[in-house]
């Protein structure tokens, strides 16, 4: 008997979507019998293989779509092209029932955290959201980490960021979890990303989705930090356009403590080798008041079947202010002995504004993945900060001291983006594309000190640094289906003009020009039994950052920033392979295994150092440098045990050797440590209406260039229940249960032995409630403000 395939492309027949996840199959008509079947996958694609010949029943089922069945008859091979599923919601109490998708999922070079079918986030924060995502870790500062490397990129909607730092941090801890869809890890990033860095991309998909009519929400969530945030969303749609405004408030208030203690070593006048020269302490305790909040706003305008066309914009104004008390002792043994000690009393004040806004437009020449996409986005932020800072010094005599600094940073960037898909088969497509961006910055130091009765400018410690950079890219890929064999080849071309320009006590400026090559090559094979296997392999190049590119030596109150001119980029190879294996009835199982080897990484190293200019003393610095060569090599295991849909639990290990070899001081220098972190969520619902969940995080120490940074570990839970037909919420989350975080490092230079430790008020117990009028189905397009791209998450390129 012949045996034969049957297979075709789900698309929604209102938007044109393609459909993931949808069940097919073939009834044998005589006796309607079950023959075969299968689900289509990311791109609405299936095909059902070793079929006979004959008359079968074909149907597609999907719980949010009427069910398609007609008849059809096998004689051979058998496309179906484009196959149209009408929606048609099931209604519950007015809440719609959708089709769940697993809790994690691979996608090509993707691993995917499906944020919207994890209950246990709800209620959380995109950073909590963060933390359960395999391989992703968020400190108590806010910074995020992949794997345990530091440079990854934070990318929405498809498109980089583009925020500094902590806006970044405002960002992640201000979205609510509920307003996002999924988080995609893209640890080896194929040639289609224009990744700058060596630690992957994590990508953000906010919710897209969305059905006719309005809905308005608002709420309140408070901590005992305290921290408040009281918010609004509105949301309307038709089948043309849809908008989305969002508006919070941002009172928060934190307290921390910082200890640091330090030695700094030197060859002994003596000639008896190394020596301690200095001893130095500080103890500071700070309080700081932010008043802040935020406006969003998203609109998606589909012209028609083949155009669509998004526009967002985002403001976020903030003030703030906040005092510092702390203690400092250092005492000198050579080459000239002293011993001085003061307390210092300081207090700020500071404003933040940031302007974000972009368009994309998407046009289909078909629905079979043909397709050209248009991205323009651009943005603005300054900072302002004045600090008061007073040191009543009691060694070597009795006096006080007064300084003043003005600080003022500003940034405006903008970027282009052109992608064109075209499949040249029904297994095959070629995607090309091209970007531009600029980022300019000026940073703004003006430090006065009390001579007298007035102040004068510190020359040393003033400055006024303007940096610019031009990045144009070109990438290529092509990828093609083997039945269930997927190959991604890739390359992609990267020139940058980095450009710094600093006026001190003397000027400084340089220019450097780079130009990268960067191939990748992805392979992903899946079996009928849902057995997901994966093998990757990229080389990437990372630019150093502009600011360090300088000769500069900059001046704080009692240490220095030396620049680097000799910094080389970074090239790093890495090579991944991944099992994943998804059941109905048990859950999910994941093994990953990496390996990347990096020269000329770029990392921090504290020294110490006589300076004559400013100090006249031995004083501790920071530099970027290049460390000769490192490697990391791992094991990741995710697994999901979710007997039923009333309970699930989760756990994240990973298991991870880091080395490096450099030359520094004319000295070989080469470190290696095992580390490991450790993630179990639990989460269970209880009399069909509380929901209880809990989790626990535990990271090993973990290495840098002549550092380590100490463990952490915290514990959190939290309830959640709704009322009303879901109208009404309310929640109830303790996080860190212990006060346990905190953030420990050690600095072993042989010249400079430090540490610090970094405690804030992380325990807190936050109690929250949301108030809802309008469609429940709308629900998930609350907070879309910050959407990048709108509808086009999936949708920009057909097999991406």
């Amino acid at each position: 008997m012949a045996q034969n395939y049957v297979s075709g492309t789900l698309i929604d027949s209102t938007n044109n979507e393609k459909l993931m996840f949808v069940n097919v199959g073939l009834l044998r008509v005589s006796d309607s019998v079950f023959v075969s079947g299968t689900s289509s996958n990311e791109n609405g694609y299936f095909e059902m293989t070793n079929v006979k010949n004959g008359e079968y029943d074909f149907f597609v089922s999907s719980i949010g779509y009427e069910t398609l069945k007609r008849r059809l008859k096998v004689e051979g091979n058998v496309d179906l092209g484009i196959i149209k599923i009408k929606p048609g919601v099931t209604m519950l109490e007015e809440v719609v029932i959708t089709e769940k998708k697993p809790l994690f999922a691979n996608e090509g070079e993707k691993v995917l955290y499906n944020v919207k079918e994890d209950p246990t986030v709800q209620i959380g924060t995109l950073s909590d959201a963060l933390q359960n995502t395999p391989g992703v870790e968020v400190d108590v500062e806010g910074n995020v980490s992949l794997r345990g490397v530091s440079s990854v990129e934070i990318w929405i909607n498809d498109q980089p960021a583009r925020l500094d730092s902590e806006s970044l941090k405002t960002y992640l801890q201000q979205m609510p979890a509920s307003a996002v869809e999924k988080i995609e890890v893209i640890s080896n990033p194929s040639a289609r990303y224009a990744s700058k860095s060596d630690g992957g991309i994590i990508n953000i998909v906010t919710n897209s989705k969305i059905q006719n009519n309005q809905f308005l929400s608002f709420g309140t969530n408070f901590s005992t930090r305290p921290h408040i945030i009281p918010w609004v969303s509105y949301v309307w749609s038709n089948d043309k356009i849809s908008y989305n405004i969002y508006a919070n408030f941002n009172y928060g208030n934190y307290e921390n403590i910082i200890n640091d203690e330090g030695f700094y070593f030197a060859d002994s006048p003596t000639g008896s080798g190394l020596d301690t020269v200095t001893i130095q302490k500080t103890n500071n305790k700070s309080s700081n008041l932010n008043l802040g909040g935020g406006l969003y706003f998203n609109m998606d305008y589909n012209i028609d079947t083949m155009n669509n066309l998004s526009f967002w914009t985002s403001f976020w104004p903030t003030k703030g202010s906040g005092s510092t008390d702390g203690d400092y002792y250092r005492k000198q043994f050579f080459p000239d002995p002293f011993e001085t000690s003061y307390s210092t009393k300081s207090s700020y004040d500071a404003s933040y504004k940031f302007l974000y806004l972009g368009a994309y437009y998407l046009h289909k020449f078909n629905n079979e993945g043909h397709n050209i996409s248009f991205t323009v986005s651009g943005g603005t932020g300054n900072y302002g900060t004045f600090t008061e800072n007073e040191r009543n010094y009691v060694l070597p005599y009795n006096y006080l001291s007064k300084i003043n600094t003005d600080s003022k940073y500003n940034n405006f960037n903008y970027s282009f983006d052109v992608d064109y898909n075209i499949p040249y088969s029904k297994n095959g497509e070629i995607s090309v594309g091209a970007a531009y961006s600029r980022d300019n910055e000026n940073d703004v130091m003006k430090y006065d000190t009390l001579s007298g009765d007035s102040f004068i400018n510190d020359i040393w410690r003033s400055y006024d640094g303007n940096y610019i950079s031009d990045e144009m890219d070109v990438y290529v890929t092509v990828q093609h289906k083997f039945g269930n064999f997927v190959i991604k080849p890739g390359l992609r071309m990267e020139y940058a003009n980095l450009t710094n320009k600093i006026e001190s006590y003397s000027d400084f400026k340089n220019n450097k020009e780079y130009l990268n090559w960067r191939p990748t090559l992805h392979l992903s094979y899946r079996t009928k039994s849902m057995h997901n296997f994966s093998l990757s392999y990229s080389r990437r190049i990372s630019n150093p950052n502009i600011q360090n590119l300088t000769d500069y030596i900059g001046y704080d109150e009692t240490s220095m920033n030396i620049g680097n001119m000799d910094l080389v980029p970074t090239t790093t190879n890495s090579i991944e392979g991944s099992w994943n294996k998804y059941w109905d009835k048990f859950g999910s199982v994941g093994l990953s295994g990496y390996y990347r080897f990096s020269n000329n990484s770029i990392d921090n190293v504290s020294d110490v150092m006589y300076d004559g200019n400013v100090f006249g003393y031995y004083v501790n610095y920071s530099q970027p440098v290049n460390v000769g060569e490192s490697r990391m090599y791992g094991l990741e295991a995710n697994v999901t045990y979710r007997p039923n849909a009333m309970f699930n639990m989760r756990l994240y290990a990973n298991l991870y050797d880091s080395y490096y070899k450099t030359v520094y001081k004319d000295d070989v220098v080469s470190d290696e440590m095992l580390s490991y972190s450790l993630r179990l969520n639990l989460w269970t619902k209880l009399w069909n209406k509380l929901e209880v969940h809990a989790s626990g995080f535990y990271r090993s120490p973990t290495q840098g260039l002549y550092s380590e940074r100490k463990s952490t570990y915290m514990i959190n839970c939290g309830l959640r229940a709704d009322f009303f037909k879901r109208k009404l919420s309310a929640f109830l989350n303790v996080s860190d249960i212990f006060n346990w975080n905190k953030y420990d490092t050690d600095v072993t230079n042989p010249y400079y032995h430090y540490t610090s430790s970094y405690k804030w008020n992380s325990r807190s117990v936050s109690v929250g409630v949301v108030l809802r009028f309008g469609k429940m189905e709308l629900e998930n397009r609350v907070l879309q403000g910050e959407s990048q791209g709108g509808g086009s998450t999936g949708g920009a390129g057909g097999m991406r």
